[in-house]
């Protein structure tokens, strides 16, 4: 009886323990799932999704310019598509894109039909570089005159429109 017992407790846990590789396998399936690759295009253009806030400060008093909420921009796919193929943007939503270091960015106008003002910022949250008004569908090379680590796109003008320059800094 009690080698029966033994059996019977050993096949239970065989029994278990596959179970729980299935699992794990029709779990690791369906983050596979998930993680494609959606292929976007003008008749189907990414939609916004709010990953946090953004401020932009002024330099000297430290009193907030304007505040946005930001999509992020974080991995390379993210980083290629940025604004690209939206029609429009809320004036108070934007595009945050996140590098590991300060470094020359450069950015281009590829697939976007909305002007935009494309802002660089250091790695110590001041703003550094500023093109405003940037040509739609264009791809010519619009690199940062200086190393930065972020990069932050708005609509057009947006600058302009809240006195936002170089030297001020952004809060996310």
């Amino acid at each position: 009886m009690k080698k029966i017992l033994f059996f019977s407790t050993i096949v239970l846990f065989v029994f278990a323990f596959t179970q729980c590789k299935n699992d794990k396998k029709e779990k690791k399936n369906v983050g596979n799932t998930e993680l494609k690759q959606t292929t976007y295009s003008f008749e189907n253009p990414p939609e916004f999704r709010k990953d946090g806030e953004l401020s932009f400060v002024d330099a000297e008093s430290g009193a907030e310019k304007f505040h946005i909420d930001i999509e992020v921009a974080s991995t390379d796919e993210e980083k290629a598509r940025g604004l690209m193929y939206r029609p429009e943007m809320a004036e108070n939503n934007g595009m945050l894109f996140l590098f590991a270091k300060d470094e020359i960015q450069s950015f281009y106008m590829r697939n976007t039909v909305m002007s935009l003002d494309i802002i660089y910022v250091n790695s110590r949250m001041e703003i550094v570089d500023i093109y405003r008004a940037a040509k739609t569908l264009d791809e010519t090379s619009l690199p940062s005159k200086v190393p930065a680590m972020y990069v932050v796109e708005v609509n057009a003008n947006i600058c302009e429109k809240y006195n936002i320059g170089e030297g001020d800094k952004i809060i996310f």
